[in-house]
């Protein structure tokens, strides 16, 4: 009797999870199928952006050359600090001191859904670069996302705006955890995401906001990663705790390439 009822159940299961493995199958199949022709798109913009560089006077070349290496030494400047363990620090930024057991990779950004814009991004690196499922996204010295999938040749970005995202964090010079997570996003305006657990000590106004920095007791980040700012916290559900909006790095709206952060292998 009991052996039936178990055979019942099982194939109970069997027939919610089938639809739903047979779904996500597909969709990896169609991504392997389409990613030549992501790949083509790319190059064909990076030919017709050669072209038009062609085009444009010596004088807005030169002041291009400017502005990079302006960012050149900016790089440098902070690879040395980096090198000394020191910390980088701005107004609106907190970047953490070394990252060991990590390398950088940059990947372009193939393809951006409008429909899941503020959620997933098609990076032009995948396993063949040692990609991994989790790995850090970066975009301008900010958290931007982790790897939700990897392909032979291309991976997918889960950014740090969609509501699936979560991670550990800190207060940047306090290194009590905190929780982040992505929320859904209202139009193409600025991003935002949600810290708790956050200790009634802390405070966040505008003339003082608070920054949030990764942890390095996610398993996924370094520590020091700016994640953004908060200028507003109020009390929880749970009246132990305090909680807010982070106000996020302004440019993910329009990322063309990520920072990835691949942990070196020991």
């Amino acid at each position: 009797m009991w052996l039936l009822v178990g055979l019942f159940f099982l194939c109970l299961l069997g027939a919610w999870l089938f639809p739903s493995i047979l779904r996500q199958s597909a969709r990896n199949t169609l991504q392997e199928l389409q990613a030549p022709i992501w790949y083509g798109a790319d190059g064909l913009h990076r030919v017709l952006a050669a072209g038009s560089l062609r085009a444009q006077s010596r004088e807005w070349l030169e002041r291009q050359l400017i502005d990079l290496s302006r960012g050149l030494a900016w790089e440098r400047l902070r690879d040395r600090v980096v090198a000394s363990g020191g910390a980088l620090c701005g107004p609106n930024l907190a970047v953490g001191a070394g990252s060991p057991g990590f390398r950088v990779l940059y990947g372009r950004v193939l393809r951006r859904d409008s429909k899941a814009w503020w959620r997933e991004v098609l990076l032009s690196v995948g396993e063949k670069d040692s990609v991994r499922e989790g790995t850090a996204l970066v975009c301008g010295d900010h958290l931007a996302g982790k790897v939700l999938a990897t392909f032979p040749h291309h991976s997918v970005g889960l950014l740090v705006t969609d509501p699936r995202f979560r991670t550990i964090v800190h207060a940047f010079a306090d290194g009590r955890p905190l929780v982040y997570e992505g929320v859904a996003q209202s139009g193409f305006g600025p991003p935002i995401g949600r810290i708790s657990c956050v200790p009634g000590e802390l405070h966040a106004s505008q003339s003082e906001p608070l920054q949030i920095v990764t942890s390095s007791l996610s398993g996924t980040y370094p520590d020091g990663v700016a994640v953004g700012t908060v200028v507003e916290l109020h009390q929880s559900s749970d009246g132990i705790f305090q909680e807010g909006l982070v106000s996020l790095y302004p440019q993910l709206a329009g990322i063309r390439e990520l920072v990835l952060l691949l942990r070196e292998e020991r």
